[in-house]
């Protein structure tokens, strides 16, 4: 796959992903995806690995806690063979009110035109103060 097929399959990705659609977004993932979200300490949405099934019960959380969409704009990106580096910041409503805004850099690792491995560095202190406290 081409770098530019990659990063519009990041887009597509996300774009189910934030519209809490689990069941197409995980199409765009390989069967043995590992999602990494990077931390000394803590257990997802925070930090820690995620399989298939943990991503889709990610994206269904999200979806119950911001029931109008995560929105996550990218603001750059570097691609190279089969990987992609995406920064991007998301914007979303919980139920209760809070506001989830928090910048994200992505590597994305490609196998046949499948993400992967995701390795996503945020603010976790932000994540933790929305979604845990």
């Amino acid at each position: 796959m081409s770098t530019q097929q990659n990063k519009q399959t990041v887009l597509n990705f996300f774009e189910r992903f934030s519209a809490g659609d689990a069941t197409n977004a995980l199409t765009y993932l390989g069967e043995d995806v590992i999602w990494q979200s990077m931390g000394i300490k803590g257990d997802p949405p925070v930090s820690g690995k995620m399989d298939k099934n943990g991503i889709a019960d990610l994206i269904k959380m999200v979806k119950t806690a911001i029931p109008k969409g995560l929105e996550l704009t990218p603001v750059g990106w570097t691609a190279e063979g089969d990987r992609v580096a995406a920064e991007f910041i998301s914007y979303g409503e919980l139920t209760n009110g809070r506001i989830y805004n928090n910048p994200y850099h992505f590597l994305f690792q490609f196998s046949e035109g499948k993400i992967v491995y995701i390795k996503e560095y945020m603010d976790t202190l932000h994540v933790k103060s929305i979604f845990v406290d």
